[in-house]
């Protein structure tokens, strides 16, 4: 999410949740709890379902995947046949819902850019326990979680490895 500033997207729309638009109450349904933005796979999943055509619950879950394991070759996406097939049954549904071709069109879209940044809500719950855990540790007991920290990314090689000498560095440690 950092990589294309999700997190300042979702931020901005948290401060302002009554400028976040929503073209479908569907939408709001699915999107609500995370403003707007598609941030976990499961979304994807259940607005293809639920605005699509006859999409059922395993083939919106097959879209998911296929978007997340989508193929760029030279610059150029890769789009098969089944996801053609997704695509087509969800621009027809979102028009006998209300929606327009091109406003499908966009959402259909915000899948496709979704695939650069978004994870499971399984996952999203097991890192912000690691999270919390690290941070209560380092609020606590910063020398010993820098040394653990230090100690397991001395078998990296470049960035990660300097990266964390650089962590302890800050909390002026030579």
């Amino acid at each position: 999410p950092l990589s294309v500033d999700v997190h300042k997207m979702y931020l901005n729309a948290k401060a302002n949740p009554d400028d976040v638009f929503y073209a479908h109450p569907i939408i709001k349904e699915v999107a609500g709890d995370t403003f707007g933005l598609l941030i976990y796979q499961e979304q994807i999943a259940m607005l293809a379902h639920r605005l699509g055509e006859d999409i059922s619950l395993d083939e919106g879950n097959k879209l998911r995947k296929i978007l997340v394991k989508n193929k760029v070759v030279s610059g150029v996406r890769k789009v098969s046949e089944e996801e053609k097939k997704i695509h087509d049954k969800f621009v027809k549904g979102c028009c006998s819902n209300g929606l327009d071709e091109q406003t499908a069109d966009k959402l259909w879209e915000s899948f496709v850019h979704f695939t650069k940044y978004g994870f499971n809500f399984s996952h999203s719950l097991s890192y912000f326990c690691i999270s919390y855990q690290c941070a209560w540790l380092l609020t606590y007991y910063p020398t010993e979680w820098l040394c653990a920290y230090l100690d397991s990314q001395m078998d990296e090689q470049g960035d990660e490895k300097e990266d964390a000498v650089n962590v302890a560095r800050s909390f002026g440690y030579n």
